[in-house]
């Protein structure tokens, strides 16, 4: 958060194109933001959802990859077509030249990375996905239908997701964090995570198992933001 706070929006351009679709291009090299793996910093206040975070493929390599072509006679391109129609879509030129997405619907956020032509290019362009060599081949065919996820319709009768053990260890984790860097105490920070009649519950009691697991999650959380995001990332 300091870091990023130490650069200001005029370092990225933001433009708005055809479809929606949010251009960015950074006028400089955010060096800060490069150590911590990302093409520049994101706006702290968004969500994981929300926030454009653009991930180095060294410390992410579960990006999906696209070759992008001249589109030639046939001009409709479903990839794009379905996409536009579909998802949000975030393109950015970094600072040397290669391109990227975010391509954001139903919840999920799938990277994408950009070989071959532009594709701001003023001719009509063609998406490919992209699988190179036979290494870990089965594990990129289970990442392209992950992806597909973005493209998932919510029908208004679809069950909420429901977290996992570890997800939710994650999630508590960071809410600790924060709290703790707010100023909240250990029952506050319960409080927030397991609501207020439970917490009475469990601060009545002389059990501490309540008060150990806040203890454990700021623990875990300042873990995660020193550097343990890699792990996940990786």
């Amino acid at each position: 958060m300091a870091e990023a706070a130490l650069h200001g929006t005029g370092e990225i351009s933001v433009r708005t194109a055809c479809h929606g679709i949010t251009l960015i291009r950074p006028r400089i090299d955010q060096m800060a933001a490069e150590r911590w793996g990302l093409a520049f910093f994101p706006d702290p206040r968004h969500d994981g959802f929300t926030a454009n975070a653009f991930w180095s493929s060294a410390l992410f390599p579960r990006q999906v990859q696209v070759q992008v072509s001249p589109a030639g006679s046939d001009l409709a391109c479903p990839i794009y077509d379905k996409t536009v129609k579909q998802c949000e879509i975030v393109h950015l030129v970094d600072t040397a030249g290669r391109e990227h997405m975010l391509i954001k619907g139903n919840g999920h956020v799938v990277q994408v990375q950009c070989t071959g032509m532009s594709m701001l290019s003023p001719e009509p362009v063609r998406l490919g996905f992209l699988i190179r060599g036979t290494a870990n081949i089965n594990a990129r065919w289970r990442m392209l239908k992950q992806a597909q996820k973005v493209y998932e319709r919510d029908t208004g009768d679809s069950k909420p997701a429901v977290w996992s053990r570890t997800s939710l260890a994650f999630r508590n984790a960071l809410i600790a964090h924060d709290c703790e860097t707010a100023g909240l105490s250990i029952r506050e920070t319960a409080e927030i995570i397991y609501g207020k009649a439970r917490v009475d519950d469990a601060w009545a009691g002389p059990g501490r198992s309540m008060k150990d697991e806040i203890r454990r999650a700021r623990a875990r959380g300042r873990d995660l933001v020193s550097g343990g995001y890699r792990t996940l990332l990786s």
